[in-house]
């Protein structure tokens, strides 16, 4: 949330990016996520389908591929003094960022078929928490200093790079010893008596079509 929404800050008080003149520069970032949506969808699906890793695994491939190199990338950005290897490493962890849609909306599916409309809804609230408090930190950060300060400003936005690594960091660490793609027990809760063994596995066959539109 921190990179989709502060970009454009970031572009004009550090890269000292005309948002007008360099529209497409500026539009950049959104179409490498694009991307990594794309892509990464296709290749985890190949993964799954050619049994080269488990479900769980693939899940917990693309939770590193969105959180832990961006967050490697991020760093080198906080460090990094020139347009022109920021923008690149600002693009490549754009790109990976994609990835993330593919352990995240695709898990409720897997852990759930039945319950996997509400535990989205109640994951996306949690999650939109880091969608308000990002560019609030950010703000709180870079704001009321003066933007001919090069060095300050590029010292705090320094900050705010490493703060979100370290929560990237922290959550692919957890979700790859957590995470599983297994369908949960409390999943068929209230189908003993109410839903055949057929219906039953009708359910599943549906939430495995279901789920491929997420790329697995």
């Amino acid at each position: 949330f921190m990179l989709l929404s502060d970009i454009p800050k970031f572009m004009i008080e550090v890269l000292q990016y005309n948002m007008k003149d360099s529209g497409f520069i500026a539009s950049l970032p959104y179409v490498m996520i694009y991307l990594g949506y794309t892509s990464g969808g296709y290749l985890s699906d190949l993964l799954v389908r050619n049994k080269i890793l488990s479900k769980t695994w693939t899940r917990k491939w693309c939770s590193v591929a969105a959180m832990f190199i961006p967050a490697i990338l991020l760093t080198g950005m906080a460090y990094c003094e020139n347009n022109v290897p920021i923008l690149i490493l600002m693009n490549i962890a754009m790109y990976f960022q994609g990835y993330a849609n593919l352990c995240y909306y695709a898990n409720y599916v897997d852990l759930s078929p039945r319950f996997s409309p509400i535990l989205c809804g109640f994951g996306n609230g949690l999650s939109a928490v880091a969608g308000i408090m990002g560019p609030i930190v950010v703000g709180f950060l870079v704001n009321n200093v003066d933007p001919n300060n090069y060095e300050k400003v590029h010292g705090r936005w320094k900050i705010a790079f490493l703060s979100a690594s370290a929560v990237w960091v922290f959550g692919s660490l957890q979700y790859c010893v957590f995470g599983s793609a297994e369908v949960q027990p409390w999943n068929s809760y209230g189908l003993e008596e109410e839903t055949s063994v057929e219906d039953e596995d009708l359910l599943y066959a549906y939430a495995e079509e279901s789920s491929r539109g997420f790329g697995i």
